[in-house]
């Protein structure tokens, strides 16, 4: 009976992605004691993490990112209102907050790859402002989200502008469609002018992300999709059950802790 409960509880995180011990208390039918003994149990197994602080408190699977709010702003049909810790609506917000990521040194990111963190999530991000300028489709700004689970470091990059195809197809009218731009983007050396800097940048993401142990990225943007190193393949499959044919870009990487 133990094992079928705590194979349930399993099965409501997987699909919520996270769930807070009074729902599964009403789902499951079951004492608030019970549900907190399960819980405690998966946690010793190295299977979910407690994440926020009361009354906030939910459970997620360890090693897996939250992407619910990024999904719910990203997939929204019109402009959102999205958290001002989070959403940096100019370049010179996204910058400042990109030395905030040397806390994770403290959970244990290696300081020799913290230059390669920021430096690869500044192209990421700055891609959005340098692609997108006056091309917005409502909301101005991306989505930069870090978070710290399962001995991994995440980072979430999202834009609802153009899209890698609609900003390169302008210099290169060959490219049939997103998943070919995309391809390009991460794969083909192009020229410096203005609208074609986004594949060098990203070109320069996937050769760090595979060429770092235990790392990886993944892009999508429309349709297309791309992934990279030794956990890309983790990282598309999460992108591709947050997010459904993206207006815009979506990218997430992840770093090894110790």
């Amino acid at each position: 009976m133990k094992t079928q409960t705590r194979s349930q509880i399993l099965k409501i995180i997987e699909k919520s992605g996270k769930i807070r011990p009074l729902e599964l208390r009403k789902t499951l039918n079951i004492s608030s004691q019970a549900v907190h003994r399960h819980l405690r149990s998966l946690i010793q197994q190295g299977i979910i993490e407690i994440k926020g602080s009361a009354p906030l408190v939910h459970y997620t699977l360890a090693g897996v990112p939250d992407l619910g709010a990024v999904s719910k702003w990203m997939n929204a049909r019109t402009a959102p209102k999205g958290p001002d810790s989070l959403v940096c609506e100019t370049r010179e917000v996204f910058t400042g907050r990109l030395p905030h990521l040397k806390s994770y040194l403290r959970k244990g990111l290696q300081e020799n790859l913290l230059p390669l963190v920021i430096s690869t999530a500044g192209e990421i991000g700055n891609n959005s402002f340098d692609h997108n300028l006056g091309q917005w489709r409502d909301v101005p700004g991306c989505w930069f989200e870090s978070q710290a689970t399962g001995r991994h470091l995440w980072i979430c990059i999202a834009d609802r502008g153009q899209g890698i195809f609609q900003s390169l197809v302008k210099v290169h009218p060959e490219l049939a469609d997103e998943q070919a731009a995309l391809h390009a983007a991460f794969e083909t050396i192009i020229s410096g002018r203005a609208p074609e800097q986004r594949g060098n940048g990203l070109k320069f993401v996937k050769k760090s992300l595979s060429m770092t142990p235990g790392g990886g990225v993944a892009c999508i943007s429309g349709t297309g999709r791309v992934f990279y190193g030794e956990q890309g393949e983790k990282c598309v499959a999460l992108l591709d059950k947050n997010f459904i044919n993206v207006q815009g870009t979506v990218t997430l990487m992840v770093w090894e802790l110790q």
